[in-house]
């Protein structure tokens, strides 16, 4: 009887403890991204993201595309990375965060940034056609330049 009683609990509750284990392997984790602040339009027009100007990063039609990161890869290309929020002027969320980053910073360009941040699996089309991972910070602060 107790085989019996054993055998029927293993049979209900191991699909619930698998379902349980495969939720946690999908869960992402937060990651460290260091580059260049730059809005979406300039990284689509500028090859060189570290040359993104404050004032340029200041000008409202630049800041109404949204704020990210350029990050070098391997190959000496930049990968975009989107900061989650509404974009200004009514920016929210990390959006905020870049525009007090760029607003308190001393340099004119090269401003490079560490963020640490969890991909959100969306992306965000820009007028241009390009499309760019969204990433939810939880923090932006300004790093030394390693170029």
């Amino acid at each position: 009887m107790r085989l019996v009683l054993g055998l029927l609990l293993i049979l209900v509750l191991a699909p619930l403890l698998l379902s349980s284990c495969a939720g946690t392997a999908e869960k992402v984790s937060a990651q460290t991204l260091s580059g260049y602040i730059i809005d979406t339009h300039c990284y689509l027009k500028k090859p060189e993201p570290a040359l993104d100007t404050k004032k340029c990063l200041q000008m409202e039609g630049c800041a109404a595309t949204g704020f990210g990161i350029a990050v070098k890869q391997p190959d000496n290309a930049y990968k975009f990375y989107l900061f989650d929020g509404t974009f200004a002027p009514a920016a929210s969320g990390a959006q905020t965060m870049a525009i007090d980053l760029i607003n308190g910073t001393t340099k004119t360009d090269h401003v490079y940034i560490t963020v640490v941040g969890t991909p959100t699996g969306k992306t965000i089309k820009a007028k241009e056609g390009a499309e760019f991972e969204v990433i939810k910070v939880t923090s932006i602060v300004e790093s030394e330049d390693p170029g």
